[in-house]
């Protein structure tokens, strides 16, 4: 993983989940096993993360807008960005790598 750019502190804390819906196309599609590392939990930078925001469990980018908010963004252009609020934001892991394949 090292070897493909994949930057980690320990293996333990990687972990796979499955994205799902349609919101991430084309960088994540349904079904798509998505490398994370649990041990990020708090906003490190742009990126995507696994995260729940008011009852609800999203795989998403985020961005910084101001102090109190970030920028929730789908990749999909059919879904327009949000803000929400970081208080009510609780990150469960960075997404690291998407593991997609492409039959041939």
């Amino acid at each position: 993983l090292r070897a493909m750019g994949v930057e980690f502190k320990e293996h333990f804390h990687l972990k796979m989940i499955t994205g799902w819906g349609q919101s991430m196309t084309p960088t994540i599609k349904h079904g798509d096993p998505l490398l994370v590392d649990v041990s990020i939990k708090e906003f490190v930078g742009d990126g995507i993360y696994f995260f729940s925001y008011q009852g609800f469990q999203y795989i998403k980018r985020l961005q910084m807008k101001g102090k109190d908010k970030f920028k929730m963004i789908s990749d999909n252009r059919k879904h327009k960005a949000e803000d929400i609020f970081i208080d009510e934001t609780y990150i469960q892991a960075r997404v690291l790598l998407v593991w997609n394949a492409n039959l041939v």
